[in-house]
């Protein structure tokens, strides 16, 4: 299935099942970033959140929908929140990954 974008440029929805896919790692890795107090984890959450705003800005599907909202709701915790505790972000890094698998399903096509 293709997709449609705000480019005009038609995205397969392989393509964005693998992002989906690939957004679960990046989501992980706040987690020891967190855990060793890692100075660039700031810039990090900052770098993904951009990213994630890039790709809602893409895909004209996306727009609406309250589960991405969630991934940038995370995000925006975590980053607001730098004294929340590990398990804090354990909780919602996990509920992210969640998110990421469930709109992987919902958008992209499987092989």
């Amino acid at each position: 299935m293709i997709m449609e974008t705000r480019a005009g440029i038609p995205v397969d929805s392989m393509l964005v099942r693998n992002y989906f896919e690939k957004l679960v790692n990046k989501f992980y890795k706040i987690l020891p970033l967190k855990e060793s107090n890692e100075s660039s984890l700031r810039k990090y959450l900052q770098s993904l959140s951009a990213e994630l705003l890039g790709f809602k800005s893409l895909l004209v599907k996306i727009d609406y929908d309250s589960q991405f909202m969630t991934l940038l709701c995370v995000l925006q915790y975590i980053t607001n929140t730098p004294d929340c505790t590990v398990g804090d972000v354990k909780r919602e890094v996990f509920k992210a990954i969640s998110v990421c698998n469930k709109l992987a399903d919902k958008y992209g096509a499987k092989e």
